[in-house]
């Protein structure tokens, strides 16, 4: 299974598109010397939804129904989260919607409203697992401070985790709406590795420390490292 590259270099004043916290496209100068190389993909201005929820099985069920695409937990990468068993997302259509609430032998945990941010390369292959990552920004950010805080997480730490993480390709979302929470809250932002096999029997990071970023990157949170396997279809 083949994977992407996800090139960074330096920028010299140039302007780089960014989605904002208010969904508006906005122009941000580069002013810290970050610009992701081309595959960073598409920053789309249409509002695009996803539902994510978290399951856990009664009586020895095997994973949420369709439509939803599944995932079933594999590891975590930090302390102080359980996770729930099975993961599914599926795309919101028509406005917000709070999905099925039961499944025969599943009780949903939670269930959160996100927004598509940006991608590092289109989809071209179906992931074996996910590495779900959900992030906050500090809780004192300004709206400029989010402009900054954005800007380098789409551009420099998306791609440098996905390349460094080997993986597939990589998507971030801005929550939209918690429409049932978790007992410890909603992250901020959700990001998506996808890997194949191999990556996610290797889930250590490789290569050099990742770049340091802005003083209001350096104090973000990450709540959520989680790894979950996908499931048939």
């Amino acid at each position: 299974m083949g994977r992407a590259r996800h090139g960074i270099r330096p920028c010299h004043g140039e302007r780089v598109a960014v989605i904002g916290n208010d969904l508006a496209e906005r122009r941000l100068e580069c002013t810290h010397g970050w610009l992701a190389g081309a595959t960073i993909g598409a920053m789309r201005d249409e509002l695009r939804l996803t539902r994510w929820a978290g399951w856990e099985p009664r009586g020895g069920a095997a994973a949420p129904a369709e439509p939803a695409e599944s995932f079933s937990a594999l590891a975590v990468a930090g302390r102080g989260f359980r996770p729930p068993r099975f993961v599914s997302v599926d795309t919101v259509e028509e406005g917000p919607s709070h999905g099925e609430e039961d499944h025969e032998g599943l009780r949903q945990m939670w269930s959160l409203l996100y927004r598509w941010i940006a991608e590092t390369a289109p989809a071209t292959v179906v992931p074996y697992g996910i590495y779900l990552l959900g992030v906050n920004a500090p809780a004192d950010a300004t709206a400029g401070d989010l402009e900054v805080f954005n800007a380098f997480y789409t551009n420099v730490h998306l791609p440098e985790v996905a390349e460094r993480h080997h993986a597939l390709r990589a998507e971030r979302y801005g929550l939209e709406e918690a429409l049932r929470p978790p007992f410890q809250g909603a992250p901020q932002f959700l990001a998506t590795y996808e890997v194949d096999e191999e990556g996610a029997a290797n889930r250590r990071h490789t290569g050099p420390p990742y770049e340091k970023g802005p003083e209001i990157w350096q104090r973000h949170t990450t709540p959520w490292r989680l790894w979950y396997r996908r499931l048939p279809r």
